[in-house]
């Protein structure tokens, strides 16, 4: 037997069960585009402000319209991070490897 795998994010539902549109299971979703293509991602807890450093952030790279990287963010000590310790507002303006 086959089952077709959804490619859906499940989005959080608020108290009477409606979806929270900017959300991926628990967490809150934010997205800069560059042109038609996602560039940097966001994850942090539902309501958290994008000014606070809270964040889990990564860089989307492309060849034409074909991804061909994500990378992290390099954290105060310089190693790579997928934490939550990053200011989403300031995403473009760090060293992504």
């Amino acid at each position: 037997m086959t089952f077709a795998i959804q490619h859906r994010p499940i989005n959080a539902l608020d108290t009477n069960n409606r979806p929270i549109y900017d959300s991926v299971d628990d967490l809150a979703l934010q997205i800069v585009y560059n042109g038609s293509n996602p560039q940097y991602i966001g994850f942090a807890r539902p309501g958290s402000d994008v000014n606070a450093p809270v964040w889990k952030i990564f860089l989307l790279t492309y060849t034409g319209s074909n991804l061909t990287s994500r990378t992290w963010p390099l954290n105060d000590n310089g190693v790579a991070s997928n934490d939550y310790e990053f200011v989403f507002a300031n995403a473009a303006s760090y060293t992504y490897a």
